[in-house]
């Protein structure tokens, strides 16, 4: 079978590498669970989301697909990247009471608290880890299946073999499920992380070949 492009081919798949008409096994249920799975597991730029978020009081519901902070910037002249801290700090360090330009904040629950609380009209960009977007007939693909569907397999299955499917193949498989997952986050972090070799560059000179003034060779 090739490799599965779409939520039905996926399901497919699943049925045709589990191949036991004595099974019990429901395709649908396994990849929403590898897709929860896989959600806390991987941490590559493909997740990554930004959005902009309101800021006109102290708390700020989050995106529903929210899993965690990249970057939080208050965009104001010029932007400030927003400290991250605890609710139980933040609470401390910015009484209810007090309102100004926020300079911090902590997550709690599905809210996104400031400190102090604005006291004013901002606007927030955040960058955030999102869930991996769930198949479904009505969403039939998602960047997770259109690059790596062996890892969609894989994990689909090992959901199947945690059902008891077929304990004696669980090991070798979870292993192979393991792998694909350190090789697509190691992927994602080469991503990241790219940069080309370090190269020196000439100091720029004046007509007489005097440095800028306050620069030493």
């Amino acid at each position: 079978m090739a490799e599965p492009q779409n939520y039905a081919e996926l399901q497919a798949c699943l049925l045709a590498w589990l191949d036991d008409s004595a099974a019990n096994i429901n395709p649908a249920e396994c990849i929403g669970l590898a897709e929860r799975r896989l959600t806390r597991l991987l941490n590559v730029p493909e997740m990554e989301a930004t959005t902009t978020l309101n800021a006109g009081a102290g708390m700020i519901d989050l995106p529903p697909d929210f899993r965690e902070v990249r970057e939080c910037t208050l965009n104001t002249s010029p932007r400030i990247t927003l400290e991250a801290s605890a609710p139980a700090t933040l609470r401390m360090l910015f009484p209810s009471s007090q309102a100004g330009r926020p300079l911090a904040y902590a997550i709690s629950g599905s809210s996104l608290l400031l400190g102090p609380s604005p006291d004013g009209s901002y606007t927030i960009q955040l960058v955030y880890k999102q869930a991996i977007p769930a198949l479904s007939e009505a969403s039939p693909t998602n960047w997770l299946l259109l690059k790596h569907p062996d890892l969609y397999v894989a994990a689909s299955l090992a959901m199947a073999e945690f059902r008891g499917w077929n304990d004696a193949r669980l090991p070798m498989l979870k292993a192979w499920y393991d792998e694909l997952i350190q090789e697509v986050n190691d992927a994602g972090q080469r991503i990241r992380h790219a940069a080309g070799p370090i190269r020196m560059r000439a100091l720029v000179t004046d007509a007489s070949g005097t440095l800028p003034q306050g620069m030493t060779r």
